[in-house]
């Protein structure tokens, strides 16, 4: 996933998992599980999703050990196709637990 625009309380992040309409709509959903959150927005036609949260509800002690999940995350969407939707639909269910226990 490429970063392209990052400062605290903002990310845009691009990718072509997030033109899959099923896959942004399950992220969505388990983002806004986070009272962090404070809107998503999302262009399936160019896969960019802009996440706006509150940087005081996210300290880094709970996104430093998100790294290796995240990485994980990051290679199962690289060229990603409808093929591999059930596995990153999984991987999301993880992140959804993750976020429950925070």
């Amino acid at each position: 996933m490429m970063v392209t625009s990052f400062f605290p309380g903002r990310i845009r992040l691009r990718e072509a998992v997030f033109k899959d309409a099923v896959i942004v709509e399950e992220c969505i959903k388990i983002l806004k599980t986070s009272d962090a959150v404070k809107n998503i927005t999302n262009n399936c036609n160019t896969g960019s999703v802009l996440l706006e949260y509150d940087p005081e509800k996210v300290p880094m002690d709970k996104i430093e050990p998100l790294v290796p999940f995240l990485m994980e995350l990051e290679n199962l969407v690289r060229n990603y196709s409808v093929k591999k939707r059930d596995i990153v639909m999984e991987k999301l269910r993880e992140l959804e637990n993750i976020i429950k226990n925070w």
